[in-house]
């Protein structure tokens, strides 16, 4: 049986989260609606974006890593991210192990971008 790893994230507005994703991940939903919304990241990997049934202040803050294949891929990302709106917590930075950076969506869950180098 093949095991899907699914990672859920609050927020407001499933559909402008959803749309908020689409810049990022450069790919559309594979299902999208006022409640859900759902991404396949990777084969066996999905994000998905859930309204918010609680009170902001009682949700937990996620992280969602995305792993690059390549270290100068991180650059890359973190300007193109910039530019469609991604608050950027931490700019690139070499770490022990590699390159990475830090940013927020829109409803507060952190985004870890690193490439092992």
């Amino acid at each position: 049986m093949t095991e899907i790893e699914d990672i859920p994230l609050s927020v407001a507005d499933p559909e402008a989260a959803a749309r908020f994703y689409s810049g990022l991940l450069r790919r559309r939903p594979l299902e999208a609606g006022p409640d859900r919304a759902v991404f396949v990241l990777a084969p066996g990997r999905t994000l998905s974006l859930w309204r918010a049934v609680a009170p902001a202040s009682w949700q937990n803050e996620r992280d969602v890593e995305f792993r690059m294949e390549a270290v100068s891929s991180v650059d890359e990302l973190h300007i193109d991210w910039w530019d469609r709106g991604a608050r950027i917590l931490l700019p690139p930075m070499d770490m022990s192990g590699g390159r990475g950076f830090l940013a927020r969506d829109p409803d507060g869950n952190r985004l870890r971008v690193f490439a092992a180098g």
